[in-house]
């Protein structure tokens, strides 16, 4: 798991999609799960629902622990966090 982790990790900063929106719509998720398993060999490519279960598993787990990072988002056309 450690692997694939790693490579969600990655491809979730690159997507820059909360991971809530991920998961709710299957194309979204499908897209993901298509780049995440591009990052993988071919015994070790997963499906939409297990990269789901793992990013809400690394999105719960915090940065702090190895988990996601906070995406930056945009609020008014700045970046950072509203006023």
């Amino acid at each position: 798991m450690d692997r694939l982790d790693s490579v969600i990790v990655t491809e979730y900063v690159e997507f820059d999609t909360p991971a809530d929106k991920i998961v709710a719509d299957p194309g979204v998720s499908a897209e993901f799960t298509g780049k995440v398993n591009s990052k993988l060999p071919a015994v070790q490519r997963v499906d939409p629902a297990t990269v789901n279960w793992r990013l809400l598993t690394l999105r719960k787990r915090g940065e702090d622990n190895g988990g996601l990072p906070r995406l930056e988002r945009c609020y008014n056309g700045r970046k950072g966090k509203p006023r």
